[in-house]
């Protein structure tokens, strides 16, 4: 079973048009995922700093350093966000999922990654993280704490 296997059972389960844009890691800055990780990076990181975050990109929030919304009410915001496309990677940046003129409800059981979910224009983001229902999630604009 491949990384995304189970985001793409659960578009397809909500009918949601998507696209795989890159189905494994590619060391290379100019692949899909790494753009899209450094548009990620410069909005909700920028030069702030926290602990690990070469492992877990969602430290940012975790550690205070970036404003945020966690647990359910993350969870309502991101919902009720305008339907646009949506972008979907996971922290190993093996895959990267263009979902169309959708906000997909992502549920995780047994998850080994952190989810990240994103606007293209970076205007948001949502991120499940692995240590879920203990940590997370969280929803961010992207504004310094």
């Amino acid at each position: 079973m491949e990384p995304e296997d189970d985001i793409i059972k659960q578009l397809k389960e909500q009918n949601i048009e998507f696209k795989l844009l890159q189905k494994e890691y590619i060391e290379d800055e100019s692949s899909e995922v790494s753009k899209a990780v450094r548009k990620w990076k410069d909005k909700f990181i920028a030069n702030r700093k926290a602990p690990h975050l070469d492992y877990y990109l969602w430290h940012i929030f975790n550690f205070g350093v970036t404003n945020c919304i966690e647990g359910e009410k993350a969870t309502n915001e991101y919902l009720n966000q305008h339907k646009s496309k949506v972008l979907i990677f996971n922290e190993p940046q093996q895959y990267l999922i263009e979902c169309k003129n959708a906000i997909p409800k992502i549920e995780m059981e047994d998850f080994f990654d952190d989810i990240y979910i994103c606007h293209p224009n970076m205007k948001w983001t949502y991120v499940i993280p692995h240590e879920i229902p203990e940590i997370g999630p969280y929803f961010s604009l992207g504004e310094p704490n």
